[in-house]
């Protein structure tokens, strides 16, 4: 195992995941700890942070055959739709801020709610779906983990019968255009 003494000043995400022994780098628990390890390291993205009261920003910081990183930042009141990341895990971190997710699975109707604080984050399997809104006053920085990188999400809304699926969206980001999946699943939830 590399020692990060060892780095130069400014390490390499493929520097962190070996200074940390993560090998597997598919599994949620690597991923969670491949997010957590590239957080510390505000040499690798914190020159890309930039709020804008319109849309996420959002940077990848690394990609390769196995996993994906992004930078992501978030403004007040902004949000992701429901989805799954296409058959990918992956994992996130909070570095400012906080994120209020609702979280659940494609074979599941039910939807729990929790918070994430600076500090906290989620690991998940590729069957995982969630929501994740910047909840408060202060705009809020995470970064993501996907493996393999995404190629696609699912996007979904609850109406009364359940879980319905909206649309898969071909990606190679964690923001695929979805500003018609809006209005799309206002319709499906008031139809239900």
């Amino acid at each position: 195992m590399t020692s990060l003494s060892d780095l130069s000043t400014r390490p390499t995400i493929r520097d962190l995941m070996r200074s940390t022994g993560v090998t597997e780098t598919g599994s949620p628990s690597s991923l969670l700890k491949t997010a957590r390890r590239v957080a510390e390291h505000r040499i690798l993205w914190g020159e890309k942070v930039e709020f804008d009261p319109a849309w996420r920003r959002y940077v990848r910081l690394h990609r390769d055959l196995s996993l994906e990183v992004w930078l992501i930042c978030w403004g007040f009141g902004q949000d992701t739709l429901l989805h799954d990341h296409g058959g990918s895990s992956g994992a996130f971190a909070v570095v400012e801020g906080e994120l209020l997710e609702d979280f659940g699975s494609v074979t599941s109707s039910k939807l729990t709610t929790r918070r994430h604080h600076t500090g906290g984050g989620a690991s998940f399997g590729p069957r995982y779906l969630h929501n994740l809104v910047a909840a408060d006053a202060t705009p809020a920085v995470s970064i993501h983990v996907y493996s393999p990188p995404l190629s696609s999400m699912n996007f979904y809304c609850l109406v009364r019968d359940g879980l319905y699926h909206l649309r898969c969206i071909p990606t190679e980001s964690p923001e695929p255009d979805t500003a018609d999946l809006v209005e799309e699943a206002a319709v499906r939830g008031t139809s239900a």
